[in-house]
């Protein structure tokens, strides 16, 4: 095993630092931590309900359709690349200093598709879009990690994940409304959000965030020694994305094409994500690294009914088994990478995290592709189940042969 990080050590105090703050600063900076997800799922829901629009405002340059899905896919490109650097930009650039310039990019490249009128430098804005808010988020979640410790930090952590599912739901419905109305550009108007949030940034940290010098008994490993946690977020980001991108094939082999039917069955999964991700705090404080466990056994479980249900019905059901254990997943990866890495190198190793979910995401149609070609889209959510299933008894297993250890997973 490599050798940790050499820096002196304490055990987890009783209370956060954010504690010796005045309350109303405590309860903004709260606030802006646990609403900052927010303004991340803008870069999807402000374009996504829009895209037939967006395709015919520009059919005259090209392929509109095509250049639609990729106004889509740019910000999620700058995304993983920013996920890359961000580490060293916040480290460079401080917490305060980066966390208000990125909201300033990203309010101002958001607002931008209000006027831009050409495809390319749509594209171009688009990808700092993706670049902007993730580095504000990697600052955003550096910030909370120096601020609050323990249980404080855990709870936030789902609550925050809780907060931007919901997010993502409410301005989807309202990005839909503006753009049947008012068209494709009027969704952008909701970048005005971390405008205000950079306002309430300014008032909140008026002086700098100071990173403890001490850390915990367990903030010990380095950012080389997180791999496991890299390579797992990225596993499970692929399963993931399972009800968004493969199941609407199998409604439709199952006959189900009505798009109010289809589009329930993602919608329940992100709604019971929110509820699980909503406890996951108290899940995690009480059972710790066997969270993780339950939640690749909920979706494997899920994802194998899937398989074999035979009504839409049960469908249902078996979904809203698997959006426990996803509700679980981000929210587990964030607070165990925080409670093991120390505090200055959280940025690097968040910015890493980020570019490993998002690589999910990216290579789920190419890992189950071949699966689905050649023994269909039913038995595809039986082998991904299955093999969430072996994983999390291999965890138990680890988890069980190296109790009351400190371990990274």
């Amino acid at each position: 095993m490599a050798a940790v990080a050499a820096v002196p050590a304490m055990e987890e105090p009783s209370t956060s630092p954010a504690v010796a703050l005045p309350r109303w600063r405590r309860w903004l900076i709260m606030f802006i931590l646990l609403t900052g997800g927010i303004k991340t799922t803008l870069a999807f829901t402000t374009v996504v309900p829009a895209l037939q629009l967006i395709a015919a405002h520009f059919r005259g340059e090209g392929d509109g359709i095509l250049g639609a899905q990729f106004v889509v896919t740019m910000a999620p490109v700058g995304m993983a690349t920013a996920g890359l650097v961000a580490g060293w930009i916040v480290s460079r650039g401080g917490l305060r200093r980066t966390l208000f310039l990125s909201l300033t990019a990203c309010s101002i490249t958001g607002l931008s598709q209000l006027w831009i009128n050409s495809l390319p430098l749509l594209l171009a804005d688009r990808f700092i879009v993706g670049c902007a808010v993730v580095v504000s988020d990697v600052a955003m979640t550096s910030i909370l990690a120096a601020q609050f410790t323990g249980k404080a930090r855990s709870r936030i952590v789902g609550l925050r994940q809780a907060i931007s599912s919901a997010g993502t739901v409410s301005t989807m419905l309202v990005a839909g409304y503006l753009a049947q109305n008012f068209g494709w550009r009027a969704p952008s108007w909701m970048f005005l959000v971390p405008v205000v949030m950079l306002v309430l940034a300014l008032i909140a940290w008026d002086r700098p965030i100071v990173l403890p010098k001490m850390v915990q008994s367990k903030e010990r490993f380095s950012v080389a020694q997180l791999w496991p946690i890299y390579v797992l977020s990225l596993a499970m980001s692929v399963a993931h994305t399972m009800p968004s991108f493969q199941m609407p094939f199998l409604l439709r082999e199952n006959g189900v094409t009505d798009a109010v039917l289809v589009s329930r069955v993602p919608a329940l999964s992100a709604f019971i994500s929110i509820a699980a991700a909503a406890g996951f705090g108290f899940v995690y404080g009480a059972i710790g690294r066997w969270t993780l466990i339950l939640a690749a056994s909920f979706m494997g479980i899920g994802f194998i009914g899937v398989g074999f249900a035979p009504t839409y019905q049960t469908i249902l059901l078996c979904v809203m088994i698997e959006g426990v254990g996803a509700g679980w997943t981000i929210p587990f990866f964030s607070t165990r990478l925080l409670d093991r890495v120390t505090p200055m190198q959280r940025s690097q190793a968040l910015g890493f995290l980020t570019t490993s979910l998002f690589l999910g995401h990216f290579i789920n149609p190419i890992l189950t592709a071949p699966l689905r070609i050649y023994f269909g889209i039913h038995s595809t959510f039986v082998v991904v189940g299955s093999a969430l299933l072996v994983g999390a008894l291999l965890l138990a297993a680890g988890a069980m042969a190296t109790r009351n250890r400190d371990t990274i997973i």
